[in-house]
Order: structure tokens, then C-alpha cells, then sequence
């Protein structure tokens, strides 16, 4: 009864008080002592809670991408139901940050997305659908996410799928040829970065098959 469901929520406030705790903690310097204290954590529980505050966390201190995504990579070995929430969670937010064009928050989301990709919690098949869908109907303010995601996921394309890098490198420079924006914000050195690199055309089988907030939508 009511003694039940007030024991509930005293233990639901203390696991989100831990998670808090240790999450709001994370630093380069403590992040193996960080990992210990979650595990102790129910995290199955928590998941939604370890998100969420991640994802904030992360959208207000970006220069900590790398040690957030690290910290959700070694709970994804144990626990791979939280990097597949948080792979969900951050490709949702993208896609309405998009359609409200919200530019700060679309940079931030693609940013955790990369370094998530890095250590090979996302998929490198959601790259390709992150910059096909940017790069669509490209606008200054596209191009600069897509150039924001490619600085923190290049060289793992480059290395893993180089034809996806080819195919944002490929789209710069029809861009840049084409001068269709207004301000450019294509720099020179991520094209000397791809200069190493082949030009191969992107393979077609790699198209976005249907819509990608639909789909990732269905995973919740």
C-alpha cells in the first residue's frame, strides 16, 4: 500500500541522488573510480536517470564529450542496454534540435554521437544517416554541425568506412564549387585532412531506408 510505494520512492530518490553524485563528478582524472561507484548503482533502474543526466552534462560542458562517452562505453560492455538507450536518446534529440533549428543543441548531440561512434557504442551506419540528412538540403548552419561531427569522427570513418568520409567530403566540395551559401564554413584544413584519402563514390547500399527519428523512436 502506502508504505510500499513511499519505500519506492525513498529508494528511487537515493539511486538518482548516487547517480547524480557520481555523474556530475566525471573528470579525465577519476573516471575508473566514477565507473566503480555506478556499478554499485542499480543501473538497470537507473538507465533513464544516467542518460538524462549525461546528455545535460554533456550539452553544457562539451569539451567533456570524450570523457562521457568513455564512461557510457565501459558500462555498454556490461550493460548494453544503456548505450543503446543512449544512442536513442541523443539521435531524438538531434532530430527535433534539428527541425527546431537549434543549432547549439544539434552540434552537442552530434558531437556524443561521434565520440560514441569512436568507441564503437553507435553503429557508423547512423554517421552516414546524421550527414545524408544534413547535408540534404545543405544551409550554413547544416554545414557547420556536419563539419563540427566529421572534426570528431573522421578519423575513425577514414579508417573504418572510408567511403561514408569520402561522401561528406565529396558534398563539401560540390558546395564549396558551387558557392551556394551565403557564409562558408567549410575550412581548409578538414580538406587537407581528406586529401590523404580516396575520392570513392559512397556504395549504395548504405541509403537511409525511411525516416531516421521514426525509426529510432521505435526503440523506446
Amino acid at each position: 500500500g502506502d508504505a510500499k510505494e513511499v519505500q519506492q520512492r525513498e529508494s528511487w530518490d537515493q539511486l538518482k541522488k548516487r547517480i547524480n553524485a557520481s555523474g556530475n563528478r566525471a573528470n579525465i582524472g577519476n573516471i575508473k573510480d566514477i565507473i566503480v561507484e555506478l556499478f554499485g548503482a542499480n543501473l538497470v533502474r537507473g538507465r533513464g536517470l544516467l542518460c538524462r543526466l549525461l546528455m545535460r552534462a554533456q550539452s553544457q560542458s562539451t569539451s567533456f564529450t570524450a570523457v562521457y562517452a568513455a564512461l557510457v562505453a565501459v558500462i555498454n560492455t556490461k550493460l548494453p542496454l544503456i548505450g543503446e538507450l543512449m544512442v536513442t536518446r541523443l539521435v531524438l534529440q538531434f532530430c527535433r534540435a534539428f527541425k527546431r533549428d537549434d543549432k547549439g543543441l544539434c552540434i552537442s548531440s552530434v558531437m556524443f554521437l561521434a565520440h560514441l561512434s569512436n568507441q564503437r557504442v553507435a553503429h557508423e551506419v547512423l554517421a552516414f544517416q546524421i550527414v545524408s540528412l544534413l547535408l540534404e538540403t545543405p544551409t550554413d548552419d547544416s554545414v557547420e554541425v556536419v563539419v563540427a561531427f566529421t572534426r570528431e569522427v573522421g578519423a575513425f570513418l577514414g579508417s573504418i568506412v572510408p567511403r561514408v568520409l569520402n561522401y561528406v567530403f565529396d558534398a563539401f566540395r560540390s558546395i564549396l564549387h558551387e558557392d551556394r551559401l551565403t557564409h562558408i564554413v567549410i575550412t581548409r584544413d578538414l580538406l587537407v585532412m581528406h586529401a590523404t584519402l580516396s575520392t570513392e563514390k559512397i556504395m549504395r547500399d548504405l541509403k537511409i531506408d525511411g525516416d531516421l527519428e521514426r525509426r529510432y523512436e521505435s526503440r523506446l
